[in-house]
């Protein structure tokens, strides 16, 4: 048996390896006979054969001289690049001024709603400072005052505060008592404590445990270093609320209880 036996392992690899400059004609005619008769007789290498065939016309265009050449980038990978990290770069920007602006509208409606408020006390303290200033003044024709009444105000009924422990991360917040009220409209957070930032305005929220969203129980005013007692409503009933929180004016949590 000579070298060329078409049983062998070593030469099945070889006119294997060849089946790639065979497809391409770049073999000589001693060559192309051999891979030729091997592949009459060798089912293998014929369906490779039919594999790579279809891969000639780019296979041709290989430039062997260039094996040894680092690839080149596309000249406008670069301007690509900047352009995707700038698109990305404004969207993230833009998310962010939206949440800011969310977050400043929040403020302004708490702020609104606090001084509407306190707008209301203020003109009934005037309007009472008007009357009396009426019936008091000298040479005042008002007339003259009803006979005196006598009013029994009765004893506001007990409620039952169920123990509520608040927690947080701001070693400035002190809770002194907090607890809820199950009423037939909803359920209240009554708190008193101190460190709340000064001016700064927060919000209460109970989550609802059917869908996982927060149902706002009102906002107050920090007042830092002075203590504050405070009571928060909200329309969720008791029996739905699994957690009740508070809120600083970025909307991150500061105090939080399970329920």
């Amino acid at each position: 048996m000579n070298t060329w036996d078409l049983g062998s392992n070593e030469e099945h690899q070889r006119l294997r390896d060849l089946l790639g400059s065979y497809t391409l004609g770049h073999l000589g005619e001693a060559d192309q006979a051999m891979v030729r008769a091997h592949l009459d007789g060798c089912a293998a290498c014929r369906a490779d054969l039919e594999e790579i065939a279809p891969l000639g016309a780019m296979l041709d265009l290989v430039d062997a001289r260039h094996f040894d050449l680092p690839a080149l980038p596309p000249g406008d990978l670069g301007a690509a690049i900047r352009d995707q990290v700038a698109g990305e770069r404004e969207q993230l920007e833009s998310d962010e001024v939206a949440r800011a602006r969310a977050r400043a509208r929040r403020r302004t409606a708490w702020r609104a709603g606090l001084g509407a408020a306190a707008a209301v006390v203020v003109l009934v303290a005037l309007e009472g400072g008007v009357l009396i200033g009426r019936s008091t003044s000298p040479g005042s024709t008002a007339p003259t005052p009803p006979p005196a009444t006598v009013t029994v105000t009765e004893a506001p009924p007990s409620v039952t505060i169920e123990p509520v422990t608040l927690s947080g991360g701001s070693s400035r917040i002190k809770i002194e008592t907090s607890g809820l009220v199950a009423h037939t409209w909803g359920v209240e957070l009554r708190m008193s404590g101190k460190g709340f930032a000064k001016g700064d305005v927060f919000e209460a929220a109970f989550r609802d445990g059917t869908t996982g969203e927060f149902v706002t129980a009102g906002a107050f005013i920090g007042t830092g270093r002075n203590e504050m007692t405070c009571n928060l409503q909200s329309a969720l009933m008791r029996a739905e609320a699994t957690e009740v929180v508070v809120m600083d004016e970025a909307g991150e949590i500061v105090l939080t209880a399970p329920l």
